[in-house]
């Protein structure tokens, strides 16, 4: 059996979604789980919500710093 996930942005919108899966011929079931973030997620969240985040500016910035960590 092969198993296939879709991630859900609006949690309002699961119950039709589970409706229209399992519409399609040959699903065999249907199921939700929430998922947690790992700890290295969790830190990271919590690392820019302290304010320790790098700000770039433009997108460009943000492109030279990242060609520059290999130099770390």
């Amino acid at each position: 059996m092969t198993h296939l996930t879709v991630s859900i942005e609006n949690p309002d919108m699961l119950r039709d979604i589970k409706k229209a899966i399992m519409m399609i011929r040959g699903v065999v079931s249907v199921k939700a789980e929430k998922t947690k973030p790992n700890a290295t997620t969790i830190a990271a969240i919590e690392e820019a919500r302290s304010g320790k985040a790098i700000h770039c500016g433009p997108f460009e910035n943000y492109k030279k710093m990242v060609a520059n960590l290999d130099d770390v």
